[in-house]
């Protein structure tokens, strides 16, 4: 009966020991495929050409499912990048002068992979399209975003972003909000909103 005892108990500790290590184990899978997503701005791409763009990268080392993304100007919340360029930076009706170059990709939902990026809109220039360019790279830094994101094993989390942020050291730019799942924004930005009414 003692030999008996002492092997119930070996076998119990024995299977904690293993779920320790299965426990680790998965912890340690889950921080190898973290993602992490960082919104940013430049005035010139990847050419060194001057174009304003707004760019979602992911910094992480784990694939991100973006499932929402939200965007304010100077704290308004904006639903397209027409309604974005249109409050920015657009001149008055009828003093618009060349044409403007504008690239628009998909914010989300979308997948990034570690070290992946998109620009969701970029703004470059011709020689007549000079005003508001200049306007746009001004206005950059006053806009905000806030993106939801999850990795393959469903944790998700909410990240600001933003300069005027950043400069205020809101904790959320550096450290993202651990979240069960991504609600649906009440304002989300979409490449697909239609402009907004003419007042």
């Amino acid at each position: 009966m003692f030999v008996s005892v002492i092997t119930l108990v070996v076998a119990i500790e024995h299977g904690r020991t293993m779920q320790q290590m299965a426990d680790a184990n998965m912890r340690m899978v889950e921080a190898n495929s973290w993602p992490f997503i960082d919104f940013s701005t430049h005035n010139v791409n990847e050419k060194g050409t001057p174009e304003v763009r707004l760019v979602l990268t992911n910094e992480g080392i784990g694939p991100a499912r973006i499932e929402t993304f939200e965007l304010w100007w100077r704290g308004q919340s904006m639903a397209s990048p027409s309604q974005l360029l249109k409050a920015c930076c657009m001149p008055a009706a009828g003093h618009q002068n060349g044409s403007l170059q504008t690239g628009v990709g998909l914010a989300s939902p979308r997948i990034l992979r570690a070290g992946e990026h998109v620009d969701f809109l970029s703004l470059g220039f011709t020689n007549t399209g000079q005003e508001v360019f200049d306007k746009f790279n001004s206005e950059r830094g006053h806009i905000r975003t806030r993106v939801c994101y999850c990795s393959v094993f469903e944790e998700c989390w909410i990240k600001d972003g933003g300069d005027e942020l950043l400069l205020k050291g809101e904790s959320k730019v550096i450290h993202p909000e651990r979240v069960k799942t991504c609600s649906a924004p009440s304002a989300p930005y979409q490449v697909s909103a239609a402009p907004p009414p003419t007042p």
